[in-house]
């Protein structure tokens, strides 16, 4: 017998007589996922809208939008919009360093770095336990002192005479001020918060809870800055007891959802035949604003269509068709406008016939860089297209659509 039939086989034969087991595990890791007031606000987003997960770890932030289809068993759907970015906590540790090059000067610490980097990682643990985790944004005497004979001795030897003179004077302490750690955090933070603000446009429904996961999350000044700006934009802003024991309950909540979900149809899916490639009914593209002297216009407007796959274009489920752009420099944003079409030839979006799919809305971070090209790309799924961007930073937007009716 084939060695793969017979696993799937088994397999299939163990989730079958342990689906009970299973439906029981996602419920008991959804209550520990959240408190029973928050497992009370998601009963509340399933009856009217949909909520947001904000995911901020050491390297990276993640924003999903979730719907909770239904309530028994509890069962979340994926992911319609997402967005990542390389902003997490580790960023706050680059500043830390820029403001010891300030201190004591890029080349000592460029030393430091390169013969005793042992110290530096120490300096900034010492950092992160002192300053970074207790800092919360509302006490303005917040300060700490940094003793630099304590968390590195063998730094004096780098910094230059001027510099080891008036460290001298200060007896190799450094003072970091309430200012000094809140401008090491607000360029961070500033960036998560305009990435939800992103997130929020591109959602199709409006989101009603933000919860807030991952290790950054457990920071206070990062939770009241996010409840400051969008307590007027949602209704619950939630934090669960364990931000960063969340992210991985919730991995397991949503590996064992997908199992669940297999096994309602699985008797079915062995006897479904292999998906055959189907042919597209309209012409899918872009509004793409050309820019330049030479660019054509439309009665005034700047809307020309981008076509991305033509109508009748034979196409295997989870194509990907894509093109590449430059921003503008200092461009902080941009909007892709996703339209349809019967017909096979299309100039510009305002034709008559022309449907727009929806939107996604991305950010642009790191405008002083010069070369941020971004792929565009749409992707025919068996249920669903998904519109994406990614930039060289590897920053990611994701958005979900329905097909057309008659394109299913």
């Amino acid at each position: 017998m084939d060695s793969e039939k017979l696993q799937f086989t088994t397999e299939c034969k163990w989730v079958l007589e342990n689906k009970a087991f299973i439906n029981l595990m996602r419920q008991v890791l959804i209550i520990n996922y959240f408190n029973l007031k928050d497992i009370q606000v998601i009963f509340h987003s399933y009856l009217l809208e949909a909520f947001m997960f904000v995911d901020c770890g050491e390297y990276t932030t993640d924003l999903t939008t979730h719907k909770l289809v239904r309530n028994d068993p509890l069962y979340i759907d994926k992911a319609t919009v997402h967005i990542r970015d390389f902003c997490g906590s580790r960023l706050i540790n680059e500043e830390f360093i820029k403001f010891l090059c300030e201190r004591l000067g890029t080349c000592a610490i460029d030393l430091l770095k390169e013969n005793n980097y042992s110290h530096l990682q120490y300096m900034i643990q010492v950092f992160r336990e002192r300053i970074m985790e207790p800092f919360t944004g509302d006490d303005m005497e917040f300060q700490n002192v940094l003793d630099i004979d304590e968390v590195s001795p063998n730094l004096p030897q780098y910094v230059s005479e001027e510099t080891r003179e008036i460290m001298k004077e200060n007896e190799w302490l450094i003072d970091i001020k309430y200012n000094d750690i809140k401008k090491m955090f607000d360029p961070v933070v500033d960036r998560i918060i305009r990435l939800i603000y992103i997130q929020l446009s591109n959602n199709k429904e409006n989101c009603s809870t933000i919860f807030l996961t991952g290790n950054f999350c457990e920071n206070k000044y990062l939770q009241n800055r996010i409840k400051k700006e969008f307590s007027h934009h949602v209704n619950n802003i939630s934090v669960p007891d364990c931000p960063e024991a969340a992210v991985a309950r919730g991995a397991v909540i949503y590996g064992l959802s997908i199992i669940s979900t297999i096994l309602d149809d699985v008797e079915f899916d062995i006897l479904k035949p292999a998906i055959s490639p189907k042919g597209l009914k309209y012409t899918y593209g872009i509004k793409y604003n050309w820019k330049g002297s030479e660019d054509p216009t439309h009665g005034g407007k700047n809307c020309r269509f981008k076509t991305l796959v033509k109508r009748g274009t034979e196409i295997t489920f989870d194509q990907t068709f894509s093109f590449n752009f430059k921003p503008e420099s200092n461009q902080a944003s941009e909007s892709f406008a996703i339209y349809y079409t019967q017909k096979y030839n299309i100039e510009y979006c305002d034709e008559l016939g022309m449907t727009l799919l929806g939107k996604l809305n991305i950010d642009l971070p790191d405008v002083h860089l010069d070369n941020r090209r971004i792929d565009f790309e749409l992707t025919f799924g068996q249920y669903e297209i998904i519109a994406s961007t990614r930039n060289e930073n590897r920053q990611k937007h994701e958005i979900t659509f329905c097909y057309p009716n008659d394109d299913f």
